[in-house]
């Protein structure tokens, strides 16, 4: 019922764009399953997370609202190959919130990205995404009392995070912003005057 719930959200946040064209929609989605598959592939090292720069990112060059839905969607198809749960929800609102401030957060400078500010970024908010992902872990049997452990337990994890974040981001974050900047290519037969050039060729 939650993934059913993030899909509609996502679906009625794409929906409302009325920037959103079929061909930034198409280059969206592709983007979607890429860093989809990014996340499944890198599942053996130990929460490093390429979704947090892509999310980042995509709030920088997409807007808030495409950030969002595209930090959703993403969590909710790599999760279905790498397990779903009351996880789903919480990792979902963590890279909301970091493709929110992706979008609000100046990263980008007349297009070109600013890496050292999205890099430190992206370092520091691993921290917070740990710290709300590790809420999943109560329950019944684990109460608000073992919080500080398990938040003490988790901080390797929550580094090995924020460092793998600075390496994809160092390593790819200005291909990443050219990738997700897209820009609608005008059809030469919609300019007037060109139809008749055209056929003469």
């Amino acid at each position: 019922m939650l993934d059913v719930l993030l899909l509609g959200g996502a679906l009625v946040l794409l929906l409302s764009d009325r920037r959103l064209t079929v061909p930034s929609g198409t280059v969206l989605l592709s983007l979607v399953a890429a860093t989809a598959a990014a996340r499944v592939a890198m599942a053996d090292l130990p929460n490093v997370q390429p979704v947090s720069v892509m999310v980042l990112l995509a709030g920088a060059t997409m807007g808030a609202r495409r950030g969002v839905a595209f930090a959703v969607l993403v969590t909710i198809l790599s999760n279905t190959v790498l397990g779903d749960g009351l996880w789903t929800l919480l990792q979902a609102v963590g890279w909301s919130l970091m493709a929110v401030a992706g979008s609000k957060l100046d990263l980008l400078e007349h297009g070109v990205l600013r890496l050292g500010r999205a890099t430190s970024l992206a370092c520091v908010l691993a921290l917070p995404f740990g710290a709300l992902t590790t809420l999943s872990v109560l329950g019944p049997n684990v109460g608000l009392d073992a919080l500080p452990a398990l938040l003490w337990s988790g901080l390797p994890f929550d580094a090995a995070h924020a460092l793998g974040n600075v390496v994809v981001m160092l390593w790819a974050g200005p291909s990443i912003v050219r990738w997700m900047t897209f820009r609608e290519i005008a059809d030469p037969m919609a300019i007037t005057g060109l139809e008749a050039d055209a056929s003469l060729v």
